[in-house]
Parts: structure tokens; sequence; C-alpha cells
């Protein structure tokens, strides 16, 4: 693709828009250092000018962005300057946004329960950062390879616990009742834009819908929600809509329950990517088939302990030829839970069923000690059991509420057991009993609430603690000709 453009180290074609955000056009680019494709939002600094709201959200976008991390939330990359323009470099999506799918077909509820998934799994971030999104919709939805993704934040804001909101942003067809009528509202606002997508997604149109904003506020308090006869959708998702689609909002589901929902409690491999499991099916055969040495070829080739995309598709190159660059893609964004340029060995030995292959491996190299072999089991246990979580949407509270522990409870071995048995069923005596006695000796003699949290937090995220969820101070990798733009308080500077 010819670029006729370019900032910094990434090149663009300005013939080649793939999308509008809030405050610009956005372009598929390519990193020239790693020639890796990107995004790049390009925002002119004349549309800012004079306009401080503008400003301030376009500084909220990059600091929000460059805050969360997660494998269901488009990354920021970079930011640069030039003296007309600001550029933000983002994550390409190559299969576009959730618009394109259902422009052309209508999903089938299993798809559907797949999406819900992912953007509710890139959610919890936001929960955790005290931040509403208020922009929830199909366009903002990001394909890449079948991991969906939360974009566009220029309507994101922060939110206290204490605090509500009453600006009227969004898009009227996805926005709840109290933001079209300005009146006050909490995060609650994005379960009601999560509710309206969803049953877009099973039924291909929403369940209300006029182009004048007073007339839509006026079908959805006149008209009752309604479920069309075809196709066939299951009680539990109609439920959970109906939930979602509560018009006031003290009776509308809130985020503990939402991720506590029978409507996620299924086999995780039915929420995993399709191709994901035939890939890793036809894997798990030819080593079993071939008699592959899984341990060998990692000791032949050096594999690091966390792997990069490039060292996965020479493993799996050398399991066999057929595995392609994208399948190696395919399965590192998948289990790519932090969104970070590696993942654990270990994570990927777990999917293949050779986790015990890299213990092997450390102790034909260097023979560790006991203590270093309990540890190592430990982590290995660890990590699956996070991998539950995640692909079960497990929370950590409410088995806390399940079985009555209290915030500065010790937990007992007996409780302990019970939650690591509801996360994995298949876990021994012996590994649970590992499990808790490292991690006792770690935490002075101690396994408490507060203790597992840490441990599982990333994965549940709904901590039920006071905290005020504020963000820290960003500074921003601003580069290019002009000032330095040396944190996000000093956007005013550069126009």
């Amino acid at each position: 693709m010819y670029q006729d453009k370019s900032i910094e180290n990434y090149f663009f074609n300005t013939g080649h828009i793939i999308g509008k955000g809030s405050f610009g056009c956005v372009y598929r680019g390519i990193n020239q250092s790693t020639k890796t494709e990107v995004a790049i939002k390009i925002v002119k600094k004349a549309n800012l000018a004079g306009e401080s709201n503008s400003q301030k959200a376009l500084v909220n976008e990059m600091t929000i962005l460059k805050k969360l991390h997660s494998k269901n939330i488009v990354r920021l990359f970079d930011v640069c300057e030039s003296q007309s323009n600001y550029y933000l470099i983002q994550e390409y999506c190559k299969q576009g946004d959730l618009r394109k799918i259902l422009k052309q077909k209508r999903l089938e509820e299993q798809e559907a329960l797949k999406i819900l998934h992912d953007i509710l799994s890139g959610y919890q971030i936001l929960l955790k950062n005290g931040i509403v999104h208020r922009d929830i919709k199909p366009e903002n939805i990001l394909n890449s390879n079948g991991i969906f993704k939360l974009g566009d934040f220029g309507m994101a804001t922060q939110l206290s616990k204490q605090r509500m909101l009453n600006s009227r942003v969004g898009t009227p067809l996805y926005m709840s009742p109290q933001v079209q009528q300005n009146t006050n509202y909490t995060s609650k606002c994005d379960i009601w834009s999560i509710g309206i997508l969803f049953y877009e997604c099973l039924y291909g149109k929403t369940p209300w819908f006029n182009e004048t904003s007073s007339k839509l506020l006026k079908n959805i308090y006149e008209q009752p929600l309604e479920f069309p006869k075809q196709p066939i959708i299951s009680d539990k998702s109609k439920q959970f809509i109906k939930k979602c689609l509560e018009i006031n909002e003290k009776e509308r589901i809130d985020w503990i329950d939402i991720y506590s929902h029978n409507i996620f409690r299924q086999n995780p491999i039915t929420k995993l990517d399709h191709n994901f499991h035939q890939i890793i099916i036809k894997i798990k055969n030819i080593i079993k088939i071939r008699k592959i040495n899984i341990n060998q070829l990692i000791v032949n080739i050096a594999i690091p302990n966390q792997l990069k995309i490039n060292d996965l598709e020479l493993l799996l190159n050398l399991i066999d030829q057929q595995f392609t660059s994208e399948d190696a893609g395919l399965i590192f964004d998948q289990l790519n839970h932090y969104n970070t340029e590696s993942i654990p060995l270990q994570c990927v030995l777990f999917w293949l069923g050779q986790i015990q292959t890299i213990q092997c491996q450390v102790k034909d190299i260097s023979s560790p000690n006991p203590i270093q072999q309990d540890q190592f089991r430990v982590d290995n246990i660890l990590n699956a059991l996070i991998i539950q979580i995640r692909l079960n949407s497990i929370s950590i509270i409410q088995l806390f509420n399940k079985y009555e522990i209290s915030q500065d409870q010790e937990i007992s071995f007996d409780k302990f057991e019970q939650i690591l048995q509801n996360i994995d069923i298949q876990l021994s005596k012996n590994d649970i009993t590992q499990c808790y006695k490292k991690i006792k000796e770690e935490n002075s003699g101690f396994v408490k609430r507060e203790t597992l949290l840490n441990i599982f937090y990333e994965e549940s995220e709904l901590d039920d603690t006071d905290d005020d969820f504020q963000v820290s101070l960003v500074h921003l990798p601003i580069q290019g000709p002009g000032q330095k733009l040396l944190s996000c308080n000093n956007i005013e500077m550069l126009t």
C-alpha cells in the first residue's frame, strides 16, 4: 500500500480512511520500525482552538487509553504532534467494527454472547479505574481476529462512587433515558447501552427506534420491551436484556450482578473463538500422533519463559509447518489476557496439555531445589486458575460473599479449598494444599481476602472497597517538532 504521509516512524495514506472518531479521522498506517500496522487518529489543532471542552476531552481520551490495559480495549501506543495536528497511534483492528458485521448478517446467539463476553471483559478494567465509557455502540466495538475490543473513549469520563453525572453525551439510539433527559445518572448508563447493543446483535435491530431523540424517548417510555418470535433466543439472554433495560436506574441490574449472571456460567470452551479451539485441538493431535517431545523442542530453540509472537510462531512451525503466522496471532491474542508484548510459556503449554513439560525443562537444565520446584508448581496452578476465572467471568467477590468471608477475616484451609474448587473442580487436594501453604508463607502466615484479591485482581476487578479510583498523572510520549507535551494537563500550551 502506497504511503504518502508520515509522522515520526509512522507512515499512512490519506486516502485510506478506516473510521471517524470523536475528534477526527482514523487512517490505516504502519510503524516503519516494527513493520506492524497501526491505526492513526489525526486531530486538527485548528478544530480545538478556543474549544476548552474539546481540548479536555482529547486529553481525557489520551489519559484513559494510556492507563487502560486489556486485550479487550484498543491500545494507545504513542502520541505525536506536528505544527497542525495531534496523532494518536492506536492498535489496528483489521476486521473493522461491529457495525460492519451487523450489516452483513444477523449473529447466532453464541456469537453474540462471545461479543458480549469480550465487551464485559474489557469493561472490568473501566470499573477498576472508575471510568464510564458513555458511547458504547457497534461502531465503537472493534474486531481484531475475532477478539472484540472497546474503542473511542472520547466521551468517557471519571466517576467516583459518590458522584453523579448529568451531561448529555453519546449516541441517542444507545443512550439511557437518564442521559437523554439530562438528569443525574451513574455508570449504569453503560449497562443500558450494552443491553441495547446485545439486543441488536441477536435480532438485527434495536428494541426502540426513531430518528428524533424526543420521539425515541417517548417510545422507550410508552412501548414495552418486546422480543420477536424469530429467531429463537434463550430465556437467559432475554432475562439479561430485560435487567439491563430497566428504565429506572435503581431497578437496573448492577455491575456485580452482571458479572455473576448465569448467562456466563457455561463451559469456557464454548466462549472461546471457534478457530482458536480448532487450532489447539489440531496441535494437540499432532503432538500425540507423532509423539513430539515438546520439552526437547523448547531446549533446542532456547524458548524463553515469556513468549513473544515470533517465539510462538517458531514453536508452532517446529510442531508442524502447516501452522501460519495468522494461527500464531490468533492463539497469542486469545491467551494475552493483559495485552502485553509476551505471554507465559506455561500458559501455552496449559492449553496444549503439556503443563508438566516446562517443569521437566527446568529440572534438566538447572536442577532446581525442591523449594523452587514447589514455587514453580504453585505459579503454574495459579496461572491456570486465572485462565479459568477469565474465561468463566468468575467474580472473586461473589465467592467471598458466598462463603461469608469478611474484609479482615483469615481464610481457613476449608474455605480456601471451596473457593479454588469453585474456580476449577478438577484441582487435587495436594494442589490446593501446596497453594495454601505457599501463599500463607509469603504473607506473614495469613491468607486473607485481600491476599487473594491481589493474586486474582486483574481478573475479578470488582473490589468492593472504598477506593476513590483516582487516575494518576499520565506522561504521554509526545514527539516531533514543537514543544514537548510533558503531561496531559499541558495540552493547552500546544494550541
